[in-house]
């Protein structure tokens, strides 16, 4: 059922319950993890402002570089847990819009499951920032378990 799961990770400590979850659910089902991290491409131009062409070219590289450093880490903290669990484990990067890439990726590679963290935003902080994980869980065809903070009431 769960031949392949997509663990979507940011390297937060939300990301990491998440894939100490489907770590776990791999283990259980034979299952190969996909560890995927998003350089959300929204962020390099939003931090920019009105500054000219060639600075902000020099800082988009700059930004660029820093969040493929974050994408490398956080996808190899994945994989490397994975491996201590004889999990089979691929890792990706990829830039783009997080919540939609998530989605499209785990169509690509067919993943049965995707499974990701969430902060537990509610409210008026839900309705103005949305989540990846809300967009997520709304757009995708494919099954996604959302690991909440357990610290967090309901």
């Amino acid at each position: 059922m769960f031949e392949r799961i997509l663990v979507a990770t940011d390297g937060s400590k939300h990301s990491h319950r998440a894939a100490e979850a489907a770590v776990e659910m791999a283990r259980l089902y034979g299952s190969t993890i996909i560890a995927l991290y998003v350089v959300d491409i929204g962020k390099e131009y939003a931090l920019l402002g009105d500054l000219t062409a060639k600075s902000s070219e020099e800082m988009i590289a700059g930004i660029r570089s820093s969040l493929q450093d974050q994408g490398e880490t956080a996808t190899r903290s994945v994989a490397e847990m994975a491996d201590r669990a004889a999990i089979p484990a691929i890792k990706r990067i990829a830039e783009g819009y997080p919540a939609q890439d998530i989605i499209r990726i785990a169509e690509e590679e067919k993943a049965g499951l995707i499974v990701m963290g969430g902060i537990g935003a509610s409210g008026l902080e839900r309705f103005f920032l949305g989540s990846v994980a809300d967009k997520v869980v709304r757009s995708s065809k494919i099954p996604v378990l959302v690991v909440k903070d357990k610290e967090k009431p309901l």
